[in-house]
């Protein structure tokens, strides 16, 4: 059976004012449009639903029956249907779940945290970090709703992606280090005793294969899967750690570690921030997305530096 809600409409016109040409002018249709639409309703239902009376188009005892459940019909299409979706950040207590590495983390979460406490005191956050198939696959599930950071492998159709930072690589080491030059020269960087972090994220792959090409060979004395553990040991030893500049930046503001310019330029990785098509207009995710744009100035002031030298004051 071929019923569309237009029909249903026609009827439920027809039903509260008891004319043809009023429910025309009502639905906006020509007369002869509306006959037509009664005409396949009737035949669709077998019944005539309605006869034209000295009254006016008065129901049969079918019609009657049926006035209630369509009326129910047409009113749960028209909110739940063709109902605008909408978002309020105030009233929400929505749980929003973002993709992050370690280091995106300490990026954008303090923006999301601070939009959610002055506009948005009921919505929570959850951070996850999954491997890029599974972030993938938890995305187009609908069970991450945004992924922020170096996501190279994301490469599929199925999802969009805006450029939210260009970051590149600086060297920190402690603030009492026996060299006490604001840049190193090629012979000290690779003499001096280096932590490498193998954390799950890519961005420091991208510092490894620019090593490689270039034939620099670095003494490493430890290996860490761990970015948050580099401060104290790095502070407490004459080790050095070559790390992605945001967190450099954020270790130079402890008193026991500071920046120290590399002696060539170190290569760039591009951020993005990452959602699925089928988020596109969903007005929660359009927030928490407008969340993240609405701080690409502080991003951009913050000049993650690409010439490997110390950020000012470092």
């Amino acid at each position: 059976m071929n019923l569309d809600v237009h029909l249903l409409r026609v009827f439920l016109a027809i039903y509260e004012t008891r004319s043809v040409g009023r429910s025309a002018q009502l639905l906006d249709m020509s007369q002869p449009g509306l006959s037509t639409a009664l005409r396949r309703l009737r035949g669709l239902l077998g019944d005539p639903l309605f006869v034209k009376t000295y009254n006016g188009m008065e129901p049969t005892s079918r019609a009657r029956e049926l006035a209630a459940p369509i009326r129910g019909i047409v009113q749960a299409v028209d909110n739940e249907l063709f109902a605008v979706p909408r978002f309020d950040p105030a009233t929400s207590t929505r749980e929003f779940r973002l993709g992050l590495t370690d280091i995106g983390e300490g990026i954008y979460l303090p923006f999301a945290v601070q939009a959610l406490e002055q506009a948005a005191p009921s919505i929570a956050l959850r951070s996850l970090y999954l491997p890029p198939r599974e972030l993938e696959e938890a995305m187009a599930a609908g069970e991450v709703d945004l992924a922020c950071g170096y996501f190279p492998d994301i490469t599929s159709n199925q999802f969009l992606h805006r450029r939210i930072g260009l970051h590149s690589f600086a060297c920190i080491m402690r603030a009492n280090h026996p060299i006490r030059d604001r840049a190193l020269t090629m012979d000290q960087y690779l003499s001096l005793n280096h932590v490498e972090v193998e954390a799950p994220g890519r961005s420091l792959e991208v510092f490894e294969n620019f090593l490689r090409k270039k034939k620099l060979r670095r003494k490493v004395v430890l290996r860490t899967p761990h970015f948050m553990s580099i401060s104290v040991i790095v502070g407490s030893t004459d080790v050095v750690a070559t790390v992605p500049q945001a967190l450099a930046d954020f270790f130079a503001s402890m008193k026991e570690l500071r920046q120290v310019g590399l002696p060539f330029r170190p290569p760039t990785f591009q951020v993005n921030m990452y959602w699925h098509r089928s988020q596109t207009n969903d007005p929660g995710n359009q927030w928490l997305r407008q969340v993240i744009t609405a701080q690409l100035d502080t991003l951009k002031a913050r000049a993650y530096h690409r010439n490997g030298r110390p950020a000012a004051g470092g």
